[in-house]
């Protein structure tokens, strides 16, 4: 069978240099670069970049509470050094303390806060405690108080974090319970020291609306993600205070957002998210 190729005609379709001086031809030229742009920036971007899913994303994880109904929820954060008081009668303590310890320094580099371990358990104000599940009440007892005002939290959670704040709403101190055995067992070891830690920073909330970030519980992530180092940004910007409300949070955090991207945070956090992390360390 013989195929017959036609000639193709261009002419018609050809633009000339009279034709580039046609001003409708030009408007339909410059409309269609314009929309080609939108389109380019818009795949480009991921939907956890948008200053909108940012700001609904914060105020679902700072300004909600787990356990807990809070019908006027302000944001809270820490305002001095944390000291970090580290316990372990279950597993390897020195791997423990070793993760914790990068943890910590990742968030300290986020953030800006100071945060160093200390061996004096006055001089706490987070404690870390790895035990096992058996014990876990009484590590409630000893560090926390009664287990009954936390029953919920207990029965639901892998692992445990509890805060306590002052009347400005900045917070005083902090206790982490992982229970390692059942940790483990659960294939939430890691994913208890990332995201407790990083909870007791002022962002206690969880929600499945979040994604991707170590907030949400159906989520895979068990390392912080871009959108998580976003929020971290956020919550300690100089443009939000302890003690805000949801509307004065949401009126300043044009402000926030303005920050992030003149920082170009929100355009590079997929890479800045990575530096002193626990996932580059561990060469995940």
């Amino acid at each position: 069978m013989t195929l017959h190729l036609h000639p193709i005609h261009w002419t018609r379709y050809a633009i000339t240099p009279t034709s580039l001086l046609n001003p409708s031809l030009m408007i339909r030229f410059s409309l269609w670069l314009f929309a080609f742009f939108i389109a380019s920036h818009a795949i480009s971007q991921e939907r956890w970049q948008s200053d909108a899913y940012i700001q609904d994303s914060f105020i679902k994880i700072a300004l909600e509470r787990e356990y807990k109904e809070t019908k006027h929820p302000k944001l809270i954060r820490w305002t001095k050094p944390i000291k970090l008081f580290f316990e372990s009668d279950s597993g390897d303590a020195s791997l423990q303390k070793e993760l914790l310890s990068v943890h910590a320094q990742h968030l300290a580099y986020i953030t800006g806060l100071s945060i160093d371990f200390t061996d004096d358990p006055k001089k706490a104000n987070i404690f870390v405690i790895f035990t096992d599940y058996d014990n876990m009440e009484n590590k409630v007892k000893q560090y926390i108080g009664d287990p009954e005002k936390i029953r919920a939290a207990l029965n639901e959670a892998i692992c445990l974090g509890n805060f306590s704040r002052n009347s400005r709403y900045e917070i005083t101190k902090g206790t982490i319970i992982i229970p390692v055995d059942y940790a483990r067992r659960k294939a939430r070891f890691l994913d208890c020291i990332v995201e407790e830690i990083t909870q007791l920073l002022g962002l206690p909330n969880d929600s499945n609306d979040v994604f991707p970030s170590v907030f949400n519980d159906v989520s895979i992530d068990t390392y912080i993600s871009p959108l998580d180092y976003l929020l971290l940004k956020a919550l300690y910007s100089s443009q939000l205070k302890p003690g805000m409300n949801v509307k004065q949070t949401k009126a300043a955090f044009p402000n926030v957002l303005k920050e992030l991207h003149a920082n170009k945070d929100i355009e590079n956090a997929v890479e800045r998210v990575q530096k002193y992390s626990l996932k580059v360390y561990l060469g995940d």
